[in-house]
């Protein structure tokens, strides 16, 4: 059971009504995740409106999906490792895909250089190497999608870190952890 609150949507009022009919209209309904969020609405907003834009960004579904279910991992975020589950196989990602991107591994050599880098920078707390940083670079990341992948990475340890502080009831087909331990955490 969840350890906070959600907001109901039949009960939503004001600021979290509005963002909650633009969600129904994108999702088809509220994930529990959301209904947390809502207690705080400018939060709520603040999530919706940096997600939203970088959906927008240089980074396609598949390789946000991927650092997702990389920092959910990281983090052991049982709720976002199910929902990213669930996600990344509507981007098209394969099972052994999504199996992989959990433990920092991608056959695309492209994902593989932004998956290694993610792990640095979440390992690491943001304290990568120039070398880590050039390695990325290396693999044809552009300075904007570096900062693309710091945006994702930063984005899903909110998400990640109120997933556990709330124990939020997973509403997505559960998958469980891998079990890696990690220093971000």
């Amino acid at each position: 059971m969840s350890r906070l609150s959600h907001v109901d949507p039949a009960r939503a009022e004001g600021e979290a009504k509005t963002l909650y009919a633009r969600i129904e209209r994108q999702l088809g309904g509220v994930p529990n995740f959301m209904q947390v969020l809502a207690n705080s609405p400018p939060t709520l907003a603040a999530f919706l409106g940096l997600s939203g834009n970088l959906s927008r960004g240089a980074l396609d579904p598949q390789l946000r999906e991927r650092l997702a279910l990389e920092a959910a991992e990281v983090t052991a975020c049982q709720y976002c490792v199910s929902a990213h589950t669930a996600l990344g196989a509507q981007s098209g990602l394969s099972e052994a895909e999504i199996v992989g991107a959990r433990q920092a591994s991608s056959a695309d050599a492209r994902a593989q250089a932004a998956l290694t880098f993610a792990q640095a920078v979440l390992t690491n707390r943001g304290e990568v190497t120039s070398a880590e940083l050039n390695a990325v670079r290396e693999a044809g990341f552009s300075e904007g999608e570096v900062v693309e992948i710091v945006a994702h990475i930063a984005l899903n340890v909110l998400t990640n870190y109120l997933g556990k502080v709330g124990q939020i009831d997973i509403d997505f087909p559960q998958v469980e952890l891998l079990g890696r331990a990690c220093a971000a955490s």
